[in-house]
């Protein structure tokens, strides 16, 4: 395993680090061999997130059990805007982790300009600092998915890590936040990897194109700015072959780089990934499931008639009759949320247009 400094907070973090966004699907046992298997690989950054359901609530028991908690960097994500309700969350997520201190603390998915003034307004920015100074955190990390605002927030210099997302079809922080982190001597972890598995063996065959995880792992890997990269892992088969690609020297020259490159298909741009940051839907449309739905229709639109009859079977079923697509009013609170950046309301303008005999 590959170590590197982690910028400013003169931490060595692994270049390959472990995501827990789906430990709370897990069992207790499940968990544990998982962060074992890591341990045993080299890996000793593991991030979770008061947001990832019951992850907080698999990592640290297993940690404890373990007797590893000093032997990795242990950073979850607070996601939450008001300063009391950030302060119960924060509480909350050391009782999860059954730790005295965090390595370091995120300001969770801040991609939006109203939650950044928020923040700002609501006292967050002044507490994590004395949650700093009294030592219950040592590092203080921003998440973005916007680079404009990310930009912004970075250049205040108040953070010593970002996490960005970045992967084939996810590359605009190269141009600005990349080189902004490096002169600021911040450390740069790279979340969604495989695209929110979009980008991987099964799912991107669904959408035309061949694409392979382990590719996007190296494409990640390669990139000189690159301190570490967490894909979520909560299968031991997903962790043992992302270990395996590290351990092979996973750089990647400019043209195995142009070849991924030349694999992706434009429609990957719109896809949705189903992460559900776009919910809450003020007309109670279940996003997702119909963009999912709508997704799959332009793939086998007009050529496989028979799975075309399965969407619309499933639309009918998984989708109430008066929380279609039509029933979209092209608010926008969606399209602000959605961490990909996704013209949601067009896509949901599209979808009913072409599900309309099944609306």
């Amino acid at each position: 395993m590959k170590y590197q400094r982690f910028g400013k907070t003169e931490m060595q973090v692994s270049h390959l680090g472990l995501g827990a966004i789906k430990f709370g699907s897990l069992s207790q046992e499940e968990a544990t061999n998982l962060i074992q298997i890591a341990h045993e690989g080299g890996i000793n950054y593991i991030d979770t997130a008061r947001g990832y359901g019951d992850s907080e609530i698999r990592v640290g028991p297993a940690l404890k059990e373990l007797g590893l908690r000093e032997q990795f960097i242990l950073s979850s994500k607070v996601i939450r805007r008001g300063l009391t309700e950030f302060q119960e969350d924060i509480e909350t997520t050391f009782r999860n982790l059954q730790t005295e201190y965090l390595d370091i603390l995120f300001l969770h998915d801040v991609s939006t300009a109203p939650n950044w003034n928020r923040l700002q307004k609501e006292g967050v920015l002044t507490y994590i600092q004395e949650l700093k100074a009294s030592g219950r955190v040592r590092h203080l990390g921003i998440s973005t998915h916007d680079c404009k605002i990310g930009e912004e927030i970075i250049r205040t210099g108040l953070f010593e890590v970002a996490m960005l997302a970045y992967n084939p079809t996810n590359r605009e922080v190269e141009d600005m936040l990349f080189p902004l982190c490096q002169s600021l001597d911040m450390g740069v972890i790279i979340m969604k990897p495989y695209g929110g598995g979009v980008l991987t063996h099964d799912r991107s065959r669904q959408l035309g194109f061949e694409m392979e995880a382990e590719d996007c792992l190296r494409f990640a890997l390669s990139n000189p700015y690159v301190t570490t990269v967490i894909p979520g892992m909560e299968q031991e088969p997903y962790l043992k072959t992302a270990l395996a690609v590290e351990a092979e020297d996973p750089h990647l020259t400019q043209e195995e780089i142009d070849a991924i490159l030349g694999k992706i298909d434009m429609k990957v741009k719109n896809y949705c990934r189903g992460c559900g940051y776009c919910l809450p839907c003020p007309q109670q449309i279940p996003i997702p499931t119909v963009l999912s739905l709508y997704n799959r229709w332009e793939i086998f639109g007009g050529v496989d008639w028979s799975h075309m009859h399965h969407i619309t079977e499933e639309y009918t079923q998984k989708v109430p009759a008066d929380r279609t697509a039509k029933a979209c009013v092209a608010c926008g609170s969606c399209a602000q949320r959605c961490p990909f950046n996704l013209p949601i309301p067009d896509l949901m303008k599209k979808a009913a247009k072409e599900l309309r005999r099944y609306d």
